[in-house]
């Protein structure tokens, strides 16, 4: 057996400052549809962090803030999270198929029952329960939680920290610099463990995957 082990003893929001909706085909071929405001926008700051929400996005920014405080999230950082996966634009497509506010996938908008991935409401709270999830999951690693929202939580376990993805890595970056935040290096996650039952009836504990013919095998959190 070449693992080691331990043997145990025991909205829709409505946009009341729309004034005309603009349509640009982008180089790749994409479409993207967007607001075009025809004033300048004053700023609402948000928990003094040094982001300011444009005056033409108020009620975005509201409502960020009540979802965020019902959800027991930083206001800053969903504001962060919106700004850097669709610039506030509710119309966003990514050309992987992210909709919306917040960029969701089809398989993330229909775990958390979203039925209209443009609908403003429904996409925004979406967006943060995901980032609660990905709180509680990596245990309020700023870094890892934003990595895994980039790149998937399965991505960010594989390489024991941010993936080595130019994407995910700039992604950070720019969702804690909007914070007002400095991204210093890569963080790790925890090696998972395994819970090993051999045939012999003894329990082992390990943070090296093993082989598949040891034993039963239950991965622990």
């Amino acid at each position: 057996m070449k693992f080691m082990g331990v043997l145990l003893l025991l909205l829709p929001l409505t946009a009341h400052t729309q004034d005309e909706v603009k349509i640009q085909r982008k180089p790749r071929g994409q479409i993207e549809i967007r607001n075009a405001l025809r004033r300048p926008a004053r700023s609402v700051s948000v928990q003094n962090r040094g982001i300011s929400i444009p005056s033409a996005s108020r009620e975005l920014s509201l409502k960020i803030r009540e979802l965020a405080t019902r959800h027991s999230m930083e206001e800053s950082l969903v504001y962060a999270v919106a700004r850097a996966e669709s610039a506030l634009n509710p119309y966003a497509v990514s050309p992987k198929g992210a909709v919306g506010i917040m960029q969701l996938m089809p398989d993330t908008a229909k775990l958390y029952g979203v039925k209209n991935r443009f609908n403003i409401n429904e996409n925004l709270e979406a967006g943060i329960r995901h980032l609660k999830y990905l709180n509680d999951r990596f245990n309020g690693d700023l870094a890892l939680i934003l990595a895994a929202y980039n790149a998937g939580e399965e991505a960010v376990r594989k390489y024991n920290g941010i993936p080595p993805f130019k994407e995910t890595q700039q992604y950070v970056r720019r969702v804690m610099r909007l914070m007002g935040r400095t991204f210093t290096g890569g963080a790790n996650v925890p090696s998972p463990l395994y819970k090993v039952i051999t045939s012999q009836g003894r329990i082992l504990i390990t943070n090296t995957p093993p082989p598949r013919n040891v034993g039963k095998v239950e991965r622990l959190k």
